[in-house]
């Protein structure tokens, strides 16, 4: 048996639309026809921003990076990157799943 290694996201077999945030509906063509599927841990850092004023459960957690992850699949997720050096962040940078957090989500960690 392999085990399944990744975190689950969204796909339309429709229009093959594939997302991390869980959809009743494809957000593209409107279809019902959704599926669980496993996301690979891997991805890149598409973009980002580093967060010196936090609120709520991340106020005392400042200074973080706050970044828009690119997975191998080509789905981009809002995420925060832990035990990432605020200074050497850049666009590109590989980064992987670390796990997930009941109020953020996905969290990723530099590669």
């Amino acid at each position: 048996m392999t085990a399944i290694s990744g975190f689950h996201g969204f796909h339309c077999k429709d229009c093959d639309l594939k997302i991390a945030e869980s959809m009743f509906a494809c957000p593209s063509c409107g279809s019902d026809r959704i599926e669980t599927i496993f996301l690979k841990e891997q991805g890149k850092v598409y973009t980002f921003t580093v967060v010196h004023v936090g609120f709520g459960h991340m106020a005392g957690k400042t200074p973080y990076v706050l970044a828009i992850v690119e997975t191998e699949e080509n789905v981009k997720l809002t995420t925060v990157l832990e035990d990432a050096d605020v200074n050497q962040i850049a666009i590109g940078n590989k980064v992987k799943f670390k796990r997930n957090d009941d109020k953020i989500g996905p969290v990723f960690q530099p590669a």
